[in-house]
């Protein structure tokens, strides 16, 4: 049996023996130096593993100091641009480091007995030089024991309670040294996160038996005392301190004296108070100076800025899964009424659909537009406070108008709608739970300049609804593992008020108009997911996938009753990415006592769609994406037919910069339902759609 021990410091080596070590590096260095100087113009055109079964070619190219010469277009680029790349040659000293690179990854991933070897390949024709590393990785070992040293002062309710939420070694997994660093963060921020002000890391001995493969791990850590918080002390400062009160600042903190410390409280008191717009920049800190008998206190900086702003703004949003852009404006008044509350007039304007819209609609008069024209006007009145009956949720109270014309269907929409937004406690699976009570107002018309059929439809619905999530990502703009659930399910109520016009209501009926108003009562239910997967070590590639769903049940009531604005559509730049937005619906719409008119843009009540995504960044601000979308709507799930599922693919370009990505996706009709044939065959660059986007496509 053989035993390994890995400690944080170093062991001891005589004086002798590094004499001899030092004259055997040496020999080795200017022998390897002799040979490599008569391959100094050699490029370094492959490098290439054996023997390595356990991880990928690209997973050891990213810790090499070698590095493959690039394409022979980027070195053309170079000779005259900055955008290209230098050759990259063969360099007998970084192989060296790179054979004890490769073994130092080896060992922290738990093969303790790997060797490696290597080899080069030269062709003096090119003056090219091909290198291979052959790696013999050996027996893998598995975790062992994993021993916490230094926590005999701990209760043992908090000792269990840190170990349950925190430790995730056992003996059937393999041996990683990142998952066991993973483990000692965690155990260090949930020391900070109860009381130990000062809770440290000391060392940790990893003991291999090569007999059993099994690693025995003993961490050790230093408790020191457990603090509670003495005294809050508020000092701001600004052009609007004398507007915000030292009792407000601290009641929205929710800091309270003689708590046990918690960083994660002090962040989220940070959080809270930043989400209130008062204050351009805010700090909370322990006063370590002054910590002792178990108490600490606790400082907050808060710098106030100005009460008012009126700040004109270009918006950019992806709402109904096309990228929209407009002009507006924005009126806020912060601490309205005292206890932080902040009021926001906006009023703004936008163009639907910017990259199918044809600018010469603007100067048509209103019969003579195409379907290109979409956009729409709003006001925005919303009033946000960051507590309710004493506790930490941000409600917010919102009334809005808004004038419409999409596709052939104009109209009105008006509401309010009253949402509470939970703060969930930490360590739960719903990170966010936010209820919200809704009463909509709608007015459309649909063919409105039709002889032959129009419609009407005046709706008021009141709603209940909850927005329930669930987000495990590393990474909020670019996720490389992880998930992301949501679910929005809603009861409505809806009066409904349908008038028909037109030639086939006088034909078939006799009447000029047939006009009706009933209730109806139902149910909507809206779900995603979403999964991130990594594919290299440098988290630049991943595989991401989403599925989506949406249904509506009526509980009483026909299904023509249910509001258009609460229907469900496909299409865009979020959803199947070969189609305009809002163009997927169902082919048989509903009709209106027995009428249907031509393209109705009514949605489905039934949604089902999904992506499969390649992300690749190239470098920090640059990627590029391949992606496949499926999906369409019907009237009913009994309806689904598996050729009427549209099908798109296409290559996306990524811009990541520090608000948000900026995206350009060309996405192609693959497989279109509506003649049920493939791309093969048909003119390529008229099944094109181009989209722009904020943000991944999910």
């Amino acid at each position: 049996m053989k035993i390994f021990v890995q400690k944080k410091h170093k062991s001891l080596i005589n004086l002798l023996t590094r004499k001899f070590i030092l004259a055997i590096l040496l020999l080795i260095i200017f022998s390897d130096t002799e040979f490599a100087q008569s391959y100094r113009d050699f490029e370094l055109k492959k490098i290439q593993f054996e023997g390595n079964q356990s991880f990928s070619e690209g997973d050891l190219k990213f810790i090499l100091a070698s590095k493959e010469t690039p394409w022979w277009f980027w070195k053309f680029l170079d000779s005259f641009t900055s955008f290209g790349k230098e050759p990259e040659y063969y360099d007998s000293s970084k192989v060296r480091i790179d054979k004890l690179a490769i073994k130092s990854f080896y060992n922290a991933n738990g093969f303790f007995l790997s060797e490696v070897t290597h080899q080069i390949e030269i062709d003096s024709s090119s003056s090219t030089i091909s290198l291979t590393y052959f790696i013999n990785e050996d027996r893998v070992a598995e975790y062992g024991k994993f021993d916490l040293i230094g926590f005999d002062e701990m209760p043992d309710f908090l000792f269990f309670d840190m170990k349950s939420k925190i430790i995730t070694i056992d003996s059937s997994k393999q041996y990683s040294q990142d998952e066991v660093q993973s483990n000692i963060d965690g155990i260090i921020k949930y020391l900070a996160d109860n009381g130990y002000l000062f809770g440290d890391y000391d060392s940790t001995i990893v003991m291999m038996d090569t007999l059993v493969s099994r690693t025995n791990i003993s961490a050790y850590f230093t408790l020191n005392d457990r603090y509670s918080v003495d005294d809050i002390r508020i000092n701001k400062s600004g052009v609007g301190a004398d507007d915000v009160s030292y009792e407000m600042i601290e009641e929205i903190s929710s800091i309270k004296i003689n708590q046990i410390y918690s960083q994660q409280q002090i962040d989220r008191s940070q959080f809270r108070l930043f989400r209130t717009g008062l204050f351009t920049s805010l700090e909370i800190d322990p006063i370590i100076s002054e910590a002792a008998k178990y108490k600490v206190p606790i400082l907050i900086n808060a710098k106030v800025g100005t009460m008012n702003e009126i700040s004109p703004e270009i918006k950019a949003d992806n709402q109904n899964n096309s990228f929209n852009i407009g002009l507006g404006i924005d009126f806020i008044r912060k601490n309205f009424l005292g206890d932080a509350r902040r009021l926001t007039v906006s009023l703004s304007t936008r163009i639907i659909d910017l990259p199918n819209f044809n600018f010469s609609n603007i100067f048509k008069s209103e019969e003579e537009r195409d379907e290109s024209y979409q956009g729409d006007i709003e006001l925005l009145v919303k009033l946000e406070q960051p507590f309710l009956f004493g506790r930490p949720i941000l409600t917010t109270s919102e009334g809005y108008y808004r004038g419409l014309t999409i596709l052939n269907q104009s109209g009105v929409e008006f509401g309010a709608s009253q949402k509470f937004d939970f703060e969930m406690p930490p360590y739960t699976f719903i990170t966010l739970m936010r209820p919200s009570l809704n009463l909509d107002f709608i007015n459309y018309t649909i063919d409105k300049n039709s002889t032959e059929l129009s419609v009407n439809i005046k709706s008021t619905t009141p709603s209940l609804g909850v927005e329930l999530g669930s987000t495990k990502t590393d990474d909020v703009f670019f996720p490389t593992e992880g998930y992301s659930l949501w679910l929005n399910p809603e009861f409505a109520q809806s009066r409904t008020n349908i008038t028909l016009k037109g030639t086939s209501i006088q034909d078939l009926s006799g009447l000029n108009e047939i006009d009706q108003t009933e209730t109806a009562y139902f149910y909507r239910i809206k779900a995603s997911i979403a999964n991130y997967l990594g594919l290299s070590r440098d988290k630049f590639s991943v595989l991401a996938f989403k599925f989506k769903t949406g249904y509506i049940q009526t509980i009483s009531g026909r299904y023509d009753l249910i509001p258009p604005n609460k229907t469900f559509f496909a299409g865009g730049s979020n959803s199947v990415r070969g189609w305009r937005a809002r163009e997927l619906v169902p082919e048989e719409s509903i009709s209106y006592f027995g009428f249907t008119s031509e393209n109705q843009p009514r949605g489905g009540t039934f949604l089902l769609e999904g992506s499969l995504e390649l992300r690749q960044k190239l470098g920090e601000s640059f990627g590029v994406a391949l992606f496949a979308d499926y999906g369409n709507t019907w009237n009913s799930y009994k309806n689904i037919i598996l050729r009427e599922f549209a099908v798109s693919i296409g290559l996306g370009l990524r811009l990541y910069t520090p608000i948000a990505p900026f995206r350009l996706d060309f996405g192609v009709k693959f497989y279109d339902p509506e003649d049920q044939k493939m791309i093969f065959g048909k003119k390529f660059f008229n099944n094109i759609e181009i989209h722009f986007g904020i943000g991944e496509a999910f």
